[in-house]
């Protein structure tokens, strides 16, 4: 399962800004906004799965600095020419797994997963090392697709899947919800983007360590 999608989303990549232009553009829009809503231009930031780098361009003028990390190689090297092509400094993308971070303890301010999380199985297991890397007093950006919502969104899912797209997490709102707080975190916000798959945009932070 997780070399096909290697290979899916190394194939993907040429045309991923495209897609996102003709199918996304309007969710990514909103969550981009909220996203710089959270931002401090002192914030080191770390996104996971950033695909070609559609989120760590557009908030790279109000942070200090972004790590910017997919396991897609054809992503990262997209993401790479677009930088260069643009002359921006304060962001590196490098290769690196949502569930092995290059990173020592507490460094990160901020960490971006955006439209990563119904991907990613055994999604405990990122949502752990996220936590690691994470400021105590840090927050985490989880906008996620909720596959498992309702009818709409599960049939879509099941079509999307058809061409290569598939979901590991079928989460509805409430189950996504329950996840997050499951593995040690509390939600400081909760936004429902309206989508043919609904979006639930969710900020949260650690649990203060016992003692």
């Amino acid at each position: 399962m997780q070399a096909f999608q290697n290979r899916y989303w190394n194939s993907f990549a040429k045309k991923y800004d495209q897609f996102i232009a003709k199918y996304a553009q309007n969710t990514y829009n909103k969550s981009i906004a909220l996203i710089k809503k959270e931002l401090k231009n002192n914030d080191e930031v770390l996104e996971i799965g950033t695909g070609t780098g559609i989120i760590s361009f557009a908030i790279a003028t109000e942070v200090k600095r972004i790590i910017a990390t997919d396991y897609a190689p054809a992503m990262i090297d997209i993401a790479l020419k677009k930088q260069k092509r643009n002359n921006i400094q304060n962001i590196k993308f490098k290769l690196g797994s949502a569930k092995e971070i290059d990173s020592i303890e507490e460094v990160f301010d901020i960490v971006i997963a955006s439209n990563v999380f119904h991907l990613i199985p055994k999604a405990s297991e990122a949502l752990l090392e996220i936590k690691r890397v994470m400021k105590s007093e840090g927050r985490v950006i989880l906008p996620t697709y909720c596959h498992g919502q309702n009818i709409k969104s599960r049939m879509v899912s099941t079509f999307m899947s058809l061409s290569g797209f598939k979901a590991a997490n079928k989460w509805s709102i409430a189950s996504y919800r329950d996840f997050i707080k499951n593995e040690g975190f509390i939600i400081i916000k909760e936004i429902i983007i309206e989508d043919k798959i609904p979006l639930s945009f969710i900020i949260a932070k650690k649990e203060a360590k016992n003692g």
